[in-house]
């Protein structure tokens, strides 16, 4: 049931000198409660970023597919590095990532949509069983070395771009980052992480993307390699580790010296929702040849169970020989 390169935000230049006094952005944003993402800038770096703070919506994704630790971190941080890819610019963006991975748990899928919204599932969510992911994670050892990371990034129906790189770490979003460097060639930083407890329950996810803009002063790309560091070293681990409330405390850590320079674009909410329905299932039923249905029929019922967000849907006899009687009707039109 699932699938541009991101527009340019204008944004003014400023000289790249940390300012002696902290002034936040002349946009006021209240913090919010729940999962929720800030867009902004660094105005005197001329960077653009998106904070995300994720872990109602990934603790969702873990519990509906009776993910192990390690499945649940995976998926967490495909989920969380999906929001970040729609949320980017202004348009209404649909972006899938899908990764393939000959490892344990064989990759995962995640669609994210612009306006908050996403769903995902890992391809193998019992492996990696009884693993302790109660530290920092490497995925490594459960995904394999050898793998693929493919998005799709659709604006409209004329507006659609895919690219696909390999494996850098097998890290997820190392590898998404390696995706918008190497294959939409923008610099780019790009962190997620997800604390856990002693018995592999979520109980923080979040996330970072940072991208410079055309006409950067020379600074932004000394500070960029700096906010990469923080992301690889575990620094925005430890930070995740307090459990901030809001997205902001996110962005004042990334932008440091420069957090003066911030300034808010605008704030979403962020939920785990998946677009299947009822009449979508029976569009697919309708799709099915009459030998399959009345195959479906003489069972008594057919059961379709969505990959992305594991509801179950039962479609009784008495449905499933109207959708068959609807179909010569369509067939003659």
């Amino acid at each position: 049931m699932s699938n541009s390169e991101p527009a340019s935000l204008a944004a003014e230049s400023a000289q790249a000198s940390p300012p002696d006094e902290p002034a936040f952005s002349s946009v006021l944003i209240q913090p919010a409660l729940g999962d929720h993402l800030f867009r902004g800038t660094i105005r005197a770096l001329n960077l653009r970023l998106v904070v995300a703070l994720c872990t109602d919506l990934c603790q969702d994704a873990a519990l509906r597919h009776h993910a192990s630790p390690a499945a649940a971190c995976a998926l967490g941080r495909g989920l969380v590095a999906g929001v970040l890819l729609a949320t980017l610019t202004k348009t209404e963006e649909r972006v899938t990532i899908q990764i393939q991975a000959n490892g344990p748990l064989r990759g995962l899928t995640v669609d994210a949509y612009g306006d908050g919204l996403v769903r995902g599932f890992p391809h193998a969510p019992q492996a990696g069983l009884g693993a302790d992911m109660s530290k920092r994670q490497r995925l490594a050892p459960f995904l394999g070395r050898d793998g693929v990371v493919h998005v799709v990034r659709d604006i409209g129906v004329r507006d659609r771009y895919e690219g696909q790189v390999s494996f850098v770490t097998a890290e997820v979003d190392e590898d998404v980052e390696a995706y918008l460097r190497n294959s939409e060639q923008i610099p780019s930083a790009l962190g997620c992480e997800l604390i856990m407890d002693p018995a592999g329950q979520i109980v923080c996810a979040g996330g970072v993307l940072v991208q410079s803009m055309p006409d950067s002063p020379p600074e932004t790309k000394l500070h960029l390699r700096e906010v990469q560091h923080m992301l690889r070293s575990g620094d925005f681990f430890d930070m995740c580790k307090t459990r901030p409330r809001s997205a902001q405390d996110l962005a004042r850590f990334i932008a440091g010296p420069y957090e003066s320079s911030l300034e808010f674009i605008d704030q979403r909410p962020l939920r785990f929702q998946c677009r299947c329905d009822r009449g979508r299932i029976a569009a697919m039923l309708r799709g099915m040849s009459l030998t399959d249905l009345d195959e479906l029929i003489a069972e008594g019922k057919a059961e379709v169970t969505c990959n992305y967000c594991a509801v179950r849907y039962e479609i009784s006899r008495d449905e499933l020989i109207e959708l068959r009687q609807s179909l010569p009707q369509r067939e003659k039109n």
